[in-house]
């Protein structure tokens, strides 16, 4: 076991509850809650998107995601080395015309500058990947030996809180939650370079902020069990930018006691840019086809019907590529699916889809 695993064991270990107090009327301030929030112990910044290259419209999906997680305040810091916060990042692009996907991975501690987040502004890098906010302009910018994406996206945008303004429910026991925000249409522009041709792209990139404190450590969950609770085995998560202007975000939480205690939770935000927070008893999601991943062996749904009937939302969520699963060095070899995906139906449009606790 490398060194950086035993820092993931030993954070894990140590991530525990009642860092500060948590209340359900969280007062919100932006930009600053686009910043890090250290009085949590696990955060993380959610970029996905759908880009167009310009002009042959061949199109692609990307993930730049940064995590922070930080062991309790009882660790004693005793040289600069020795780590207060844990950064990883993760980075994927699908090619819908080439049928391919590449993944990168980023692990780094907060020491020397090697990753940061801010805590006045959207300000976190892992080394030269960052996400960075400035009079009112996002930049997202990932580099590889392989490919470099850049992206510039004015964010006049409306701010969706979701939940309970902000304050969202993971389970039907409530025992879970994250204060969690999104931003589900940014558009803007900028390249990517890939086989050293630089291609101009137009991009619709939707952003998701979440932080909460891990309320366990039995290392006998597995770790997304920190985020929904011990009586649930995984999620699988929708972000749908629909092309009458409208965006549904839904969420499966998948019970390990018995499918019908499945817990759902969700947005709906109109084309007229209304808000709608949706409860177990307003979504129907039913999976249609199935994927396995030659290289784990893991199986996946690969096809999905939504429905939402109060909305008259009947669609169904199609992957453009089969495999776009991340296998991961780090988080104890924790696999997950994460893809760019089309939408037919009563509506039309791209969603991204994660399936995190398969196997």
């Amino acid at each position: 076991m490398n060194h950086l695993k035993l820092i993931i064991l030993f954070v894990s270990i140590l991530l525990t509850t009642n860092i500060i107090a948590t209340v359900d009327n969280y007062p919100w301030q932006f930009p600053k809650d686009h910043g890090a929030h250290k009085a949590f112990n696990t955060e993380w910044w959610y970029f996905t998107g759908h880009l167009t290259e310009e002009p042959t419209a061949s199109t692609y999906g990307f993930e730049l995601t940064f995590f922070r997680v930080q062991p309790t305040a009882s660790v004693t810091i005793k040289n600069p080395w020795s780590p207060t916060t844990l950064y990883f990042a993760h980075f994927a692009l699908t090619h819908d015309e080439t049928q391919t996907f590449q993944f990168f991975e980023r692990i780094n501690r907060d020491s020397f500058g090697m990753a940061n987040a801010s805590e006045h502004t959207l300000a976190v890098h892992n080394g030269d990947w960052q996400a960075t906010l400035i009079n009112n302009q996002l930049t997202l910018h990932a580099i590889t030996d392989t490919i470099e994406l850049a992206i510039t996206i004015p964010t006049t945008n409306p701010i969706i809180l979701n939940g309970q303004e902000g304050y969202s429910i993971k389970n039907h026991e409530a025992s879970q939650f994250s204060y969690y925000y999104s931003m589900p249409r940014l558009l803007g522009s900028g390249y990517l370079i890939e086989n050293n041709i630089t291609k101009n792209i137009s991009a619709a990139v939707w952003f998701d902020h979440e932080f909460f404190n891990s309320t366990f450590s039995n290392q006998q969950q597995a770790p997304q069990q920190q985020s929904i609770g011990k009586n649930y085995n995984g999620w699988d998560w929708f972000a749908l930018q629909l092309d009458d202007g409208s965006t549904l975000m839904i969420a499966q939480v998948r019970s390990s006691i018995n499918v019908s205690n499945n817990y759902y939770f969700g947005t709906w935000v109109s084309a007229s840019g209304n808000q709608f927070s949706l409860t177990t008893n307003d979504i129907k999601l039913i999976a249609l086809n199935q994927w396995k991943s030659k290289t784990t062996a893991t199986t996946y749904p690969a096809e999905w019907n939504i429905v939402v009937p109060k909305y008259d939302i009947d669609v169904n969520v199609k992957p453009t590529v089969k495999n776009q699963e991340l296998i991961l060095t780090h988080l104890n070899g924790l696999n997950y699916w994460e893809g760019r995906s089309i939408v037919t139906g009563t509506h039309t449009g791209n969603a991204y889809v994660e399936l995190v606790g398969y196997d």
